[in-house]
């Protein structure tokens, strides 16, 4: 066992000359010889193990079908998960000399593919990469502002939303394009006059959402805006405190001062146990700001787009004034929220009742109903809450004039209509990415005049045209290569600003393509440190960690209310995609070897995450919104196989499976994803019960010898990852009864044992090429806009090649990628 774990990470890591000797020493067999041999008794025509068929296999034959298998058998030579423990082993030398030779044979044939499966194929714009387009192009944030809210969504290919082969073009696709781009226009030159200052001031009269009405009438006449609910819940009560005088929101998109003055309320004092209320009252209570659109009536309950703009704690003692700067969007208000309030606020009154019932004052002991109940604890109950009086807002502040929508189109505060096809020809050259040819701009100049002609209105004519710009082939779709598939300069520099921003190419990239040096290596290379470096590059690792870790289907099978409330109360799913950018993002900064990502000791945590892994003392109270690094003492919980997004995506909400998460690692992690199960073998039926543990039906399930050979590889890994639960909570039992326990050992096919997640990641990492190439793989897919076939494995090993000697550091990756001949055509 030992030793066909050696052979697996020697080959993996490349040990050079010494293994060279070992295989050249071997005795000579081809590997038509070696496959006969060792392979085709479960792989035979008759009894395809794993749906691999390998006795008609062609190795001289160049198909892209070959190749592929070929590779995937060199794969798992290596990793040493073939043979199976149970068949004929090859010793090392022959191991190492059938690696080697099916190695030469297949760059032969790959040098004699013509295969032409590597060129990208015609993509559009991504529903992300069109908002961040038009928010570029027209000057406007799209933080309150989606377009896209109505598209289809985007098909996924690998994940990816980048992925042509993916996307369709629709009926209803090409009405949301032409809708999208009229409300844009609108938004962007809606203004035609500076903005004055206002003040507004309210208090005494906060009518609150239907279910607490007559409790807030009748306890203090209205009073006062109370928050009891965390803005999470399902059926909130109490959980956005709106200004229902507020009725149309602020006049302009601008920044605005807003105050409040509130305070915590019964904190300290509430007799209430965290099992009746659902709030961790040993924190201090936190007062957000989440944005509230007045054209949608319901202002108490959850909104398409509510992203949490601010944030501070509340005090206990006294009455205090709180002050934020904000920015809003024209018909938005500001609405309150408690951010670690209660689970369940409606839920709470009834568990109040009945498990502190000899607690409350006799006047209220005896309500009856929930209406009653409601009244009643809200005016004597103590329930912890924070309550507002009084809110002042001001704005916009710091106006600028002209806007920055005004001086992007117009060049200055109005349309003059001497300059309108020029301005028509500059909006479009940055629209299109690239000159414009004089075709195209006949072409806009027509339609312009045409809209004059047709409305009589000069400046509506100009919208129109911009509003057609935006619905142009030549504005959705990226360029595509000339006849020897090389990019042009625009095209380059199309390709590596949606790369690495996530938007279109800035003013320094559009110059260098005009002037033809952007292909130019060295300023390449140097153009993609910049941007790698930048805070444009945010948005690169926010769509690619969703991409290649799947983090964007996080949340899309929700953790159990009831037995992971506090996921909801902290709202964890946002903080956990934060702890995975946020190591991502620093080891790319510091461009730390791409191994890092495993075995890393450290985390960034804020004071939600830092109590889900029990180190809550690493992050005080008073910083509790705040992510900084902290350093693991327990190496189970260091790299990404210990992050919660990872445990939680690879759940589904309720329980774990070693399945679930064992062919989430082999697909995004080795890069050697299972096949599909046989429509025959029928699912793993949960025991319900909680008689028998995952690995005791996992063991009756591979009896199946349609199960076993996949299962070997699968159950592994996924094994290892079990001492976590469905939102990455560690545990040792299963069941609350302790009876239960985990066992996260297990064994590899390459003999290689482990006790836990500690043991299995230096088991990665000695098979870390496998990481780095699924990674690189990963990467190149969203840059290219394509799959990455086995016809490119020669180009991606090149990538890999010119950093293998510094331990493959990540932003020298990245920057091998963006200088890489695949990159370039």
């Amino acid at each position: 066992m030992i030793r066909r774990g050696f052979i697996a990470s020697a080959v993996a890591i490349g040990l050079g000359a010494k293994i060279c000797l070992m295989a050249t020493q071997a005795q000579a067999e081809s590997p038509r010889q070696f496959i006969d041999r060792f392979c085709i008794d479960c792989h035979s025509a008759a009894d395809a193990s794993g749906e691999r068929e390998f006795e008609s296999l062609k190795l001289s034959d160049p198909h892209l079908d070959t190749q592929l298998a070929i590779q995937e058998i060199i794969d798992q030579l290596t990793l040493g998960t073939m043979p199976p423990d149970d068949a004929a082993q090859p010793s090392t030398e022959e191991r190492l000399a059938a690696i080697e030779a099916m190695t030469e044979d297949l760059e032969k044939l790959r040098a004699q593919s013509s295969a032409n499966d590597g060129h990208t194929v015609l993509r559009r714009l991504s529903r992300r990469e069109y908002r961040n387009t038009v928010g570029d192009l027209l000057g406007f944030d799209t933080a309150m502002f989606d377009p896209t809210f109505e598209f289809p969504a985007d098909n996924l290919v690998e994940n990816s939303d980048t992925v042509g082969d993916g996307q369709v073009i629709s009926a209803h696709l090409l009405e949301n394009y032409l809708d999208a781009a009229e409300r844009c226009v609108e938004k962007a030159l809606s203004v035609s006059e500076r903005p004055e200052i206002q003040d507004w001031v309210f208090r005494e009269n906060f009518v609150p959402q239907a279910e607490l009405r007559s409790a807030h009438e009748q306890a203090f006449e209205n009073r006062y805006l109370c928050l009891y609910d965390h803005p999470r819940n399902d059926k909130p009560e109490g959980a956005y405190g709106y200004i229902s005088e507020f009725k149309n929101g602020v006049p302009v998109d601008g920044t605005y001062e807003i105050k409040v003055h509130a305070k915590a309320m019964n904190r300290t004092t509430t007799p209430y146990k965290m099992d009746a209320v659902k709030i961790d009252l040993d924190e201090p209570f936190r007062m957000g700001i989440r944005p509230g659109d007045t054209s949608i009536p319901d202002m108490a309950h959850n909104q398409p787009i509510e992203p949490l703009i601010a944030e501070t704690i509340v005090d206990d003692d006294d009455w205090q004034w709180y002050t934020y700067r904000i920015s809003l969007d024209r018909g938005f208000v500001p609405r309150f929220t408690f951010e670690n309030g209660i689970h369940d606020f409606r839920g709470s009154i009834g568990r109040v009742f009945k498990k502190h019932n000899e607690d409350l004052p006799k006047k209220i002991q005896k309500s009856d109903g929930i209406s009653d109940m409601r009244v009643a604890l809200i005016e004597h109950g103590e329930m912890p809450h924070i309550r507002i009086d009084e809110v002042r807002v001001r704005g916009p502040l710091e106006y600028s004039w002209p806007n920055r929508s005004q001086q992007l189109v117009y060049g200055g505060t109005d349309f003059r209509l001497d300059e309108a096809k020029s301005l028509i020809g500059k909006f479009a050259t940055r629209a299109f990415r690239r000159p414009l040819t004089w075709p195209i701009q006949k072409r806009l100049e027509d339609f312009y005049e045409n809209r004059v002609e047709v409305t009589k209105d000069t400046q509506q004519a100009f919208r129109d045209t911009l509003a057609a710009i935006l619905c142009s082939p030549e504005f959705l779709y990226f360029q595509s290569a000339g006849e020897d598939q090389k990019l042009t300069e625009h095209g380059l520099a199309e390709r590596l600003s949606y790369f690495l921003t996530s938007g279109p190419p800035d003013d320094e990239l559009r110059n260098l393509a005009d002037q033809g040096k952007l292909s130019e290596p060295n300023v390449l290379a140097a153009q993609a440190k910049r941007l790698l470096h930048s805070s444009d590059s945010e948005s690169f690792v926010v769509d690619f960690l969703d991409a290649w870790l799947n983090l964007r289907s996080l949340g899309s099978m929700p953790p159990d209310p009831d037995e992971f409330w506090f996921f909801y109360a902290a709202e964890l799913q946002s903080d956990m995609k934060e702890e995975t950018h946020r190591l991502f993002r620093h080891v790319v900064d510091q461009n730390r070897p791409v191994s890092e990502l495993l075995e890393s000791n450290y985390s960034f945590l804020n004071r939600d995450l830092a109590k889900l892994y029990e180190i809550a003392k690493q992050v005080p109270p008073e910083s509790a919104g705040e992510f900084r690094k902290v350093v693991f003492d327990d190496p189970d919980r260091g790299g990404l196989l210990g992050h919660a997004s990872i445990l939680t995506v690879s759940a589904n909400g309720i329980e774990t499976s070693p399945v679930t998460r064992g062919v989430w690692l082999l697909e995004n992690i080795l890069g050697t994803p299972p096949p599909p199960p046989p429509d025959s073998v029928p699912a793993i039926d949960p025991d319900t019960r909680g008689a028998t543990t995952i690995r005791d039906q996992l063991v009756k399930h591979r009896d199946d010898e349609a199960c076993f050979q996949c299962h070997r590889k699968i159950d592994p890994p996924g094994f290892a990852l079990e001492v976590f639960d469905a939102i990455g909570q560690s545990r040792l039992f299963y069941d609350k009864k302790r009876k239960l326990a985990v066992d996260c050992s297990g064994q590899m096919p390459s003999g290689d044992e482990f006790a836990g997640p500690a043991d299995f990641k230096q088991i990665l990492l000695k098979n870390q090429t496998f990481f780095v190439r699924t990674l690189t793989q990963r990467l190149l897919t969203h840059a290219l806009g394509r799959s990455i076939h086995a016809s490119d494995r020669a180009e991606v090993d090149k990538i890999m090649a010119k950093v293998a000697n510094e331990n493959y550091p990540l932003a020298s990756l990245i920057e091998a990628i963006v200088t890489s001949d695949m990159f370039l055509r």
